[in-house]
């Protein structure tokens, strides 16, 4: 009777056995590893094209927002609210803005569909930089809906300060008018502060794949 504790070919080949799956294991670990670094790769290189192709299509956007030239057709619409005819076309170079804005619906949803992903591939501190173009939305809508709002010259004398807030308001809704406001072009400063920020966190991904992909 052979003794059950000797070693033999028997152990040999069982010890062989798990010394072999334990190497396919640990190599399929690593392939399995390399894969999931991989797509997440493509799924930042994804992210990043798109947040700059937000960057740059946000100034096309807000160029035609806040674009000087009005038609009567983009305030047709508006509420008359027993006011003169004089009153009412004074008034709907300002509803055409905040108009605009709201034909324009579909890119902000964009960019908020958009912010979260951001956030996850690049860090919550990201959110700072979407932040800026909400407060550059928020100058054109306030400012726009404070010039419709109809002047008391008594109760609100047309001294300095009620004449630096009218030249603001316009400045923020109509490009090219920040020299002539206290605090410039609050809303192209704050559209270049989006764009740049964005471009200092997505184009160093793209142009690492522009290298990988031009080197042999």
């Amino acid at each position: 009777m052979s003794d059950p504790w000797a070693f033999g070919s028997t152990q040999l080949l069982t010890i062989v056995g798990f010394l072999i799956t334990g190497a396919i294991a640990i190599g399929g670990f690593g392939t399995f590893e390399r894969w999931r670094k991989q797509k997440l790769e493509e799924k930042k290189i994804e992210i990043a094209f798109e947040a700059l192709a937000i960057a740059y299509e946000c100034k096309f956007v807000f160029d035609s927002i806040r674009n000087p030239g009005t038609s009567q057709y983009e305030y047709e619409d508006m509420p008359r609210a027993d006011v003169t005819e004089e009153k009412w076309r004074r008034r709907g170079p300002f509803y055409a803005i905040l108009k605009r804005i709201t034909d324009n619906r579909a890119f902000f949803i964009k960019v908020l569909q958009l912010q979260p992903r951001v956030m996850i591939m690049f860090g919550r501190e990201t959110e700072a930089i979407f932040r800026t173009l909400n407060e550059a939305r928020a100058h054109v809508t306030v400012s726009a809906q404070m010039l419709m709002r109809p002047i008391d010259r008594v109760e609100r004398p047309w001294n300095e300060q009620a004449q630096n807030l009218h030249a603001q308001c316009e400045a923020d809704i109509w490009e090219g008018l920040g020299e002539m406001a206290p605090n410039g072009d609050r809303v192209t400063a704050k559209l270049n502060e989006f764009r740049d920020g964005l471009e200092a966190i997505c184009k160093p991904v793209l142009d690492r794949k522009y290298r990988e992909v031009k080197e042999p």
